[in-house]
């Protein structure tokens, strides 16, 4: 990624297209890449293709959406009424695809990469032995691969840093660091600074971690120098030690790229605060607050907000002790000057870091639960890192046409973390080794045993801890009054309806389930953040919710598709999974919850235990299928009645009949009302 210029900073998207569920959608935008650029069209400078491109995506979006039956991307609602603007062809193309080349899955060209090509077929490199210990999703994965690759050079040569392997670095040594100070650190870094300067802005952290120095005196202590060069700022000192404040100096340091009328209002105002500094005049002061509610003044000042605390009818003694610490009224130029470029860089990071948080946060490694900025899996990424040493660099210089503008070049390579940071097998036997003296095991072998273990303790106390029994009830609530904003609001917003119902249906078979013998964190078919929220559903053919232990083998599939678009969009998939899944686990049962359940479809489920099967994805016959339907209500009332899986998969399986028989609607409420009636 190469900024514009050398007061840029890093953009993880566009900040025109703001996409909340980021993983859903850029699989989606991978695929219209895929299908619309393959037959070698040309993107470059063709603004009508762009155009094309862009209105046959929101088709796309339009007819999943109605073959779903609901709305699944709500970012792009006002979208679908997209109008055409001649002067602004094809924009909207090029935005929309911006954050996707970003992470290198396409290129410039808007051509496919080799990663993004693995990834789009479902065939990534498998995951190596360091990754495999993380227990990642592909999706999960690739972006953690290609974050682990992204380069950040500058726009005037070829230095660059890795603001990713920055982040993992940093919280490796330091939890919970408040997510605002964490993103503007991240975001200030520039190329250029050397490898000692990155890991001197790591070490220095400690002051403000163990409370000796406030963030802001850190902050521009290490990063005033990274926004304007020394000389700058020494001559900036000057201009205000030799009282040379002329319009020609103030156009040139109080810069505004869109016209130095701008930079002359920031001399009247600059020239205000320090005559106040001398003279606490009420006609200075009325001066300034009446400059002070400028719109220009606000982003330039006071990082888009009003710069001082100005209560109604202030006098100028309650303005000065309102403000008492405001760099502002310290008579000072240059602490007036920090503040402007600080207060401009500020207003830059302000709108990009959120985009910078959602990309981290889809690895699964960077969580910012509750505002905190942490490091998950830290005891193995921590001594990794340690480890590595000097392989684990931050920084360097190489040409940016050869890493982003060359096809076979590593950045749209297929490469695995063992390859991406040359680790050796002997480093990870040392890694293991180190681990097994963290657990206080001597024998390497239960290392992946402990982990597993120390996960899944993690997932069922997330679990317990933020979706009680009570809370779930309330989403299923909502999903099955397709109250979306308040389940994006209780949930997440980063995934769709339909995935989040995946989601919660998981967690609430973690409570209906009795003996609970399984890992709950393997039982997730969706992909998750790094704060344990849903991303997508992970595909690859399985279930939806895949159930295996010595109790019973349990296939859940789960759909928000209304009653006349079950018949066709669930009917066969369900079947299909079904068969496979009885193929790999003998005497299985399937259960399919939906809001809502179409009888002809219930019938043809209920029939299907007297029909032999053969398989699709594995081979082999089955001499019928055991296929249930709840609606979400009723999953709602079992929850609520503490009703347990082997209550219910009991009921169920006493109502079988292995003879054929004529199979009548409204077979299903029997059975219902049995399991209901068990509390």
């Amino acid at each position: 990624m190469k900024l514009d210029s050398p007061n840029s900073i890093f953009n993880m998207g566009d900040t025109s297209i703001r996409v909340k569920q980021l993983v859903e959608v850029n699989k989606l935008i991978l695929k219209h890449v895929f299908e619309y650029m393959s037959s070698g069209l040309i993107w470059e400078r063709n603004t009508i293709l762009q155009e094309e491109f862009y209105k046959s995506f929101i088709d796309e979006i339009v007819r999943l959406e109605k073959e779903e039956g609901i709305e699944l991307f709500s970012d792009f609602r006002r979208a679908k009424n997209y109008k055409v603007n001649p002067t602004r062809l094809g924009l909207r193309g090029r935005t929309l695809t911006n954050a996707l080349m970003k992470t290198g899955l396409i290129s410039s060209d808007r051509k496919v990469s080799s990663v993004g090509q693995a990834y789009f077929n479902g065939d990534l490199k498998e995951a190596d032995a360091i990754e495999t210990v993380l227990n990642m999703s592909n999706d999960n994965l690739v972006y953690f691969r290609q974050f682990l690759k992204l380069r950040i050079y500058a726009s005037d040569s070829d230095d660059y840093f890795y603001n990713f392997r920055f982040a993992l670095q940093f919280l490796s040594k330091y939890d919970d660091v408040p997510q605002q100070d964490f993103l503007k650190i991240i975001e200030s870094i520039k190329p250029g600074l050397s490898e000692e300067e990155l890991q001197n802005i790591i070490r220095d952290y400690q002051g403000t971690y163990n409370n000796r120095e406030i963030f802001d005196d850190y902050y521009q202590r290490l990063f005033a120098p990274t926004l304007r060069s020394q000389v700058e700022l020494d001559l900036v000192k000057e201009m205000f030690s030799k009282d040379d404040l002329s319009d020609e100096n103030f156009i040139k340091y109080f810069n505004n790229r869109d016209n130095n009328q701008t930079s002359l209002l920031y001399k009247e105002y600059v020239l205000y605060l320090l005559e106040f500094s001398k003279n606490h005049s009420d006609d200075i002061l009325a001066k300034i607050i009446k400059l002070s509610k400028d719109d220009k003044i606000k982003k330039a000042f006071g990082e888009g907000k009003t710069p001082f605390k100005i209560s109604r009818n202030t006098t100028v003694t309650e303005f000065l002790d309102d403000n008492v610490d405001n760099h502002l009224l310290s008579g000072d130029g240059y602490q007036i000057y920090l503040r402007f470029i600080f207060s401009k860089h500020n207003d830059l990071i302000r709108e990009y870091s959120d985009m910078c948080r959602r990309a981290f946060q889809v690895t699964g490694l960077i969580s910012f639960e509750n505002g905190l900025a942490n490091l998950n899996s830290k005891w193995i990424i921590s001594p990794l890192i340690d480890l590595l040493g000097n392989k684990f660099t931050l920084t360097g210089s190489e040409p940016y046409t050869d890493y982003e503008l060359t096809a076979d070049s590593p950045w749209f390579s297929d490469l695995s973390t063992t390859e991406i940071l040359d680790i050796s097998s002997s480093e990870i036997d040392s890694i293991y080794q180190v681990l097994g003296e963290e657990f206080g095991i001597t024998n390497l072998s239960q290392v992946n045993d402990v982990i597993v273990e120390r996960r899944e303790n993690e997932y069922r106390t997330f679990i317990e801890t933020n979706f009680p029994i009570e809370k779930v009830v309330t989403i299923l609530e909502s999903i099955k009054e397709r109250d979306d904003e308040k389940i994006f609001e209780l949930v997440t917003e980063t995934a769709t309806v339909p995935t989040i119902y995946e989601y919660v249906l998981t967690i609430a078979w973690y409570y209906i389930s009795k003996n609970k013998k399984f890992k709950v964190h393997q039982l997730f078919q969706v992909s998750l953040d790094g704060n344990k929220l849903p991303l997508t559903h992970r595909g690859g053919g399985a279930g939806d919710i895949e159930i295996v232990n010595e109790d019973y083998s349990l296939l859940i599939e789960a759909t928000l598709m209304d009653m006349n678009t079950q018949k066709r969009g669930e009917l066969e998939p369900v079947i299909r999974h079904s068969i496979n899944f009885e193929i790999a686990n003998r005497n299985s049962q399937t259960i399919f919850i939906a809001n809502e359940l179409d009888n002809n479809v219930l019938n043809i489920f209920r029939a299907s235990q007297y029909v032999q099967f053969n398989g699709t994805f594995n081979s082999g016959t089955i001499n019928g299928l055991r296929i249930f339907a709840l609606t979400t209500d009723e999953v709602m009332q079992i929850l609520i009645k503490r009703i347990s899986d082997i209550e219910l998969l009991s009921i169920i399986e006493s109502h079988r009949s292995p003879k054929p028989q004529l199979v009548l609607n409204n077979w299903r409420d029997e059975i219902v009302k049995e399991v209901l009636k068990s509390r």
